[in-house]
């Protein structure tokens, strides 16, 4: 069963004189696990709530399956919401949250019992119905909220930061279960979240709120490797990418407190450029390219991240060698051209990569 197409127009929400998301448009596709990426106040949340009909909007319309669900109650929208603080009842069972709203809306014993059997089975749950919250691991509750909201069969699922209160190794885990889920489910599900690492490996689509709006929505390879502007290029990838200032002239890239890259993009004029490259991209020990100087390095296991400086401007590289650099030895780094994205630095917005083979 496939969950049914979403669409917000020009949908604007204000608190006080506080403009939180400021008219809108954005499609969330059927059957589709979306992710929307952003900081904390960009909006995110709100927007979720306004879908589900839980926040009243300003302007603009929310249609669900192509009708107009602006002014229509929670109950009768035909979305399931799961919560960042799970929101389990701490005197009912496992089986008692699971079907308490099924309970309400007056569903037949042995029909509760079918989904809610059906529901833990999914999860993982069976062997756990009959224990309360207090006796069940952060993972556990949050699988009980998940198997509260897919018990009731709707066809849209929204998820507000479920996976924040948890260990490190319990995120990974639900990672892997809620992106089994959906493909199991097909719900039209949205996904609200800060964490880069859970919008990457989760999204078909990833939207980037910042300040209301949508800065980019994309499949996460696309916000990876084409960021349309200078805000998706710096806020998408962990380490970000790097973003140095650089002027453009002929087919050559001037680097500001570095060197100079041959392009085979060509300018007449000499332009200011913001040139983008992501740390793994970036030449380390190159035979030709340009002289940095080591400030520090992070070594994470797998690899290292090297912080060097281009003159004033700071340059991350990742390294998965067995080297160590030491703070102030110098490196000759090297910045392979199909790997450069360029950003007008005026607009900030894209203007393509160096090669010039990608489309603006």
């Amino acid at each position: 069963m496939t969950g049914p197409a979403i669409q917000v127009r020009g949908l604007s929400k204000r608190f006080g004189s506080r403009t939180v998301i400021d008219r809108l448009d954005i499609d969330f596709a059927a059957g589709q696990f979306t992710v929307v990426l952003g900081s904390s106040g960009c909006g995110k949340s709100t927007l979720l709530r306004a879908i589900a009909g839980l926040e009243t909007v300003d302007e603009g319309t929310v249609s669900i399956g192509g009708n107009d669900m602006t002014r229509v109650p929670p109950q009768s929208r035909g979305c399931a919401m799961v919560f960042q603080n799970y929101a389990l009842y701490p005197h009912m069972t496992v089986r008692e949250n699971i079907g308490y709203a099924l309970k309400l809306q007056g569903l037949a014993r042995h029909e509760r019992m079918r989904r809610i059997d059906e529901a833990a089975e999914l999860l993982g749950l069976a062997e756990m119905l009959d224990r309360k919250p207090a006796q069940l691991s952060g993972g556990q509750r949050q699988r009980v909220a998940i198997g509260r909201a897919i018990a009731r069969r709707q066809r849209v699922l929204l998820f507000d930061e479920p996976l924040s209160n948890l260990d490190a190794k319990l995120r990974h885990d639900m990672r892997v279960e809620l992106r089994r889920l959906h493909d199991e489910i097909g719900a039209t599900t949205i996904f609200v979240t800060h964490d880069q690492v859970e919008a990457m490996t989760l999204a078909d689509q990833v939207v980037l709120l910042n300040q209301g709006r949508v800065e980019q929505a994309d499949t996460p390879a696309t916000l990876y490797h084409r960021p349309r502007n200078l805000f998706t290029a710096g806020f998408v990838g962990t380490p970000p990418m790097n973003l140095l200032d650089a002027t453009h002239e002929g087919d050559r890239l001037s680097v500001e407190g570095g060197g100079e890259v041959r392009l085979d993009r060509r300018t007449a004029n000499a332009t200011p450029v913001v040139l983008g490259i992501r740390p793994e991209a970036v030449l380390l020990h190159a035979t030709t390219g340009m002289d940095a100087t080591v400030e520090a390095q992070e070594d994470l296991g797998s690899h290292r991240v090297i912080y060097a400086r281009l003159g004033k401007q700071r340059l991350l590289v990742t390294e998965h060698g067995p080297r160590t650099l030491r703070p102030g030895q110098t490196v000759r780094v090297g910045l392979p051209p199909q790997a450069i994205s360029l950003f007008e630095k005026a607009s900030g917005e894209r203007i393509g990569h160096a090669t010039g083979d990608v489309p603006a």
